[in-house]
């Protein structure tokens, strides 16, 4: 097999138009197409978001407003997001060596959007290529994929990663480091981080660690850690998940010795849940060898024999790409923009300050990470805590079935942080693996977690406080019995059922 030299995005079908024109061109089919969406003030964004004033019924047959604190997990959608998509889908057709109008048009609009999304991390696609995934643990699978196959080489990440920056390293053969964090604050331990590195000086080939933690909010210096891995030889990958939506990122020129090499995100955590994910990174790295996934769109010729592998992004996207989940990615991109990334910031942390405040006057309850108030600017709007009086998977259904706040409950795909932040000895670790083996999600130890988004408010901030004070100073007005299908507590004598509600 050999790759196809020189040239490039050597897939673009003959006759294809650099820049369409006409009402329909780009995303102008979108109201806020080549980035002339009007501003958006940061007091009117709730009636830019789906749903939100949703009302949902609780345990006791009322309908109540549905207070959503489970952003870190998914948000949700934008309504110039809905909207440019419907707009889309009446011109939507396979993009790539299309002929007809709708393809051609397709094709342009998909390209328009990588460039777009590029733009809003500071990727400059003539030295970096940005590959559309599914998701982001997609794109981690991916770039691992590129590091295989080097059994003497070292990658050293943190003991604070999502399971989808931990588990596609392990699969490669060579030696991992993880570096410690501080259980005090659930921040990263950078003297250790820096000994890991050290101590592979020259085997080293990648640091990886997220920009923004889904269970502390904690927020690692990420320009300091790019700067020890390049002077160390490495490249540096962050998993930009949590922090795209909520604080400016960028990647940093090609030169600078504290630019980010790789960096992944999904779109779904970002206000466009139609399957969008992104792995960006130099374009000379993903240019030689085959790719993870083979088959359509990935060669540009193929006998019997041998294969000349497209250029990327293409080689990078086996089949038909997800061309709606590229358009809502970059509606939602152009309306975050129009929001501006720092007022977003300014007001998560606002909220965060509130909610740090409050919380921590309650009796019984435990917060974990950074828990100075004013110092929220260093964490992002993510609020873990366990209740001594209350199971962390009761308090959660308690909160959602009584207040009708929507949080989380559990470790959040991140079992080793969240164990090292709980204190937990080996033994102790060992024995939960064991339960969980064998089908008990019930005795698990794990948090509650609240996680703010550019839409909620000082009220929702104080629903919040309110409801958890309650329950802890009265205890829950329901009897709560743990349903083995749902795989959580429910009312023992439920008011209503899901599937009435199901749209379909």
């Amino acid at each position: 097999m050999r790759r196809r030299e020189g040239g490039r995005r050597g897939s673009r079908p003959l006759g294809r138009p650099d820049r369409m024109s006409g009402p329909e061109a780009g995303l102008e089919f979108c109201p806020e197409h080549d980035g002339a969406m009007p501003k958006i003030d940061i007091r009117n964004v709730r009636s830019f978001i789906v749903g939100v004033d949703r009302e949902v019924p609780d345990a006791f047959g009322r309908r109540v407003p549905y207070v959503n604190l489970d952003n870190a997990a998914t948000t949700p959608p934008l309504l110039p997001v809905l909207d440019c998509s419907r707009r889309f889908y009446e011109w939507y057709a396979s993009v790539h060596r299309g002929t007809g109008f709708k393809s051609l048009l397709s094709t342009h609009v998909y390209e328009k959007c990588r460039e777009v999304v590029a733009a809003f991390v500071g990727a400059d696609l003539q030295h970096h290529t940005l590959i559309f995934t599914p998701n982001a643990t997609h794109a981690l699978n991916k770039l691992a994929s590129r590091f295989a196959g080097c059994p003497d080489g070292a990658i050293v990440t943190t003991t604070m990663e999502h399971h989808s920056n931990l588990l596609p390293w392990r699969r490669l053969g060579g030696r991992i480091l993880y570096a410690n964090i501080r259980a005090a604050d659930g921040s990263l331990d950078l003297e250790d981080l820096e000994s890991k590195i050290r101590s592979v000086s020259g085997r080293l080939r990648l640091v990886t660690v997220t920009a923004g933690s889904n269970v502390t909010g904690a927020m690692p210096p990420i320009r300091r850690i790019a700067r020890l891995a390049h002077a160390h030889g490495a490249l540096i990958a962050v998993d930009a998940t949590q922090i795209v939506a909520h604080r400016p990122f960028s990647l940093g020129a090609p030169d600078d010795p504290a630019r980010v090499d790789f960096a992944v995100f999904s779109g779904h955590k970002m206000y466009a849940p139609f399957g969008s994910g992104v792995l960006v990174g130099p374009r000379r790295f993903f240019e030689e060898g085959a790719p993870d996934a083979v088959g359509g769109g990935t060669a540009n010729s193929v006998t019997l024999d041998e294969v000349l592998w497209a250029e990327p992004p293409e080689k990078e996207e086996a089949g038909t790409p997800n061309v709606p989940g590229a358009v809502a990615l970059a509606s939602a991109v152009r309306t975050l923009q129009a929001i501006g990334m720092e007022s977003i910031a300014e007001h998560e942390r606002a909220l965060t300050r509130r909610a740090l405040e409050r919380l921590s006057k309650i009796p019984g309850l435990r917060l974990y990470g950074s828990l100075d108030p004013t110092l929220a600017e260093d964490r992002l709007g993510i609020i873990s805590m366990t209740a001594a009086a209350l199971d962390h998977a009761k308090l959660a259904a308690a909160l959602g079935y009584e207040w009708g706040i929507g949080v989380r409950n559990g470790c959040f795909c991140a079992q080793p942080y969240v164990r090292i932040l709980l204190n937990l000895s080996d033994e102790e670790t060992k024995a939960i693996a064991e339960r969980l083996a064998a089908g008990d999600h019930v005795t698990v130890p794990g948090f509650v977690r609240a996680s703010f988004g550019v839409y909620n408010t000082e009220d929702e901030v104080d629903v919040l406080c309110e409801a958890v004070r309650k329950l802890l100073s009265d205890g829950p007005r329901q009897r709560y019995v743990f349903d083995a299908v749902q795989g959580a507590f429910v009312p023992e004598r439920p008011a209503f059922r899901i599937e009435d509600y199901a749209p379909i």
